[in-house]
């Protein structure tokens, strides 16, 4: 018998997880499997390859993928393109809801790609483990694994990739911070 409330329609709402999302576990699998076929090294059409190695380039371009801006971006903008012939990826291999989904709040989160992040440089320092405090007291326990300008890179406990201002740490911590950094200068 059919809810005479519903009149016959079954609801389905997709949840996705709270927690930050892994690139590795949650996105790049999206990306072999649909994008990768014209996206990669060696056919990148549209002159964007989505690997890995390469992504990074196209991630606050201002232009492919805005960190925290999911619709202000070209890639989604052609991935939920109304135009049939204009969206991506082409007929066939279209994205399930629950997978745009996922690549809008990965973008929304930062579009932070973790251990896919191609950054470390020859000769850079290894990542640094440890507890930071900021001027107001507060502990952040996460490993800081490079210096971008006036920013320390974090990765937090979470697996969430912060850029956090160096100015806002406690004098100790900003000094971690600023040898770490010279290390990667010798």
């Amino acid at each position: 018998m059919k809810s005479p409330l519903l009149g016959g329609i079954i609801l389905v709402t997709l949840t996705l997880p709270s927690a930050a999302l892994e690139f590795g576990k949650d996105v790049l699998p999206i990306l072999e499997s649909t994008c990768f076929k014209c996206h990669k090294d060696g056919k990148e059409k549209g002159d964007l390859n989505l690997q890995p190695h390469k992504i990074k380039q196209h991630i606050g371009s201002g232009r492919q993928i805005v960190p925290g801006k999911p619709s202000s971006g070209l890639f989604m903008k052609m991935i939920q393109s109304e135009d049939p012939d204009n969206r991506m990826p082409p007929k066939g291999s279209r994205l399930s809801e629950e997978e745009v989904q996922t690549l809008k709040l990965w973008i929304a989160q930062g579009a932070e790609l973790g251990d896919h992040d191609p950054d470390p440089v020859p000769g850079a320092p290894k990542p640094l483990e440890g507890v930071w405090t900021n001027k107001a007291g507060k502990e952040i326990k996460a490993t800081l694994l490079r210096v971008e300008g006036d920013k320390a890179v974090l990765k937090l406990t979470s697996g969430k990739i912060y850029k956090y201002a160096i100015s806002n740490l406690s004098a100790e911590s900003q000094s971690k911070v600023k040898e770490f950094a010279k290390q990667g200068k010798k």
